[in-house]
């Protein structure tokens, strides 16, 4: 039954070109291993981006532990700073001497100056 309308280009049936040679196995295995050989590389590939993915979280907790102990060790240098001040004060090293060592001020200072 043919209807009186002319089709578009295209959609009109094409001759299609007969096939003279039968596509031979070896070809058909060639594909197959090199499909096969992308499958494998892109399952390794995404092995190893989950691999460096654990790597970087560990190495992230080991900064942030190393972190939190520089902070704990800033914390006591501070606190050794302000004792170490405490204990070089210069009352503290007056009384020191005089309980500790028995020492005593100078009641005249005498200058005794050496001219050659």
């Amino acid at each position: 039954m043919k209807l009186g309308v002319t089709l578009p280009g295209w959609l009109r049936a094409r001759d299609e070109q007969p096939i003279d040679d039968v596509i031979a196995p070896v070809e058909l295995v060639k594909a197959g291993l090199m499909l096969f050989c992308m499958i494998v590389l892109v399952v390794v590939s995404s092995l190893m981006v989950i691999w460096s993915a654990h790597q970087y979280r560990i190495l992230f907790n080991q900064q942030q532990e190393l972190v939190q102990q520089w902070d704990e060790l800033q914390v006591e240098w501070g606190q050794l700073l302000l004792e170490q001040g405490t204990l070089a004060a210069n009352n503290r090293v007056e009384s020191v001497a005089i309980k500790r060592l028995g020492m005593r001020i100078p009641e005249q200072v005498e200058v005794i100056r050496d001219e050659r």
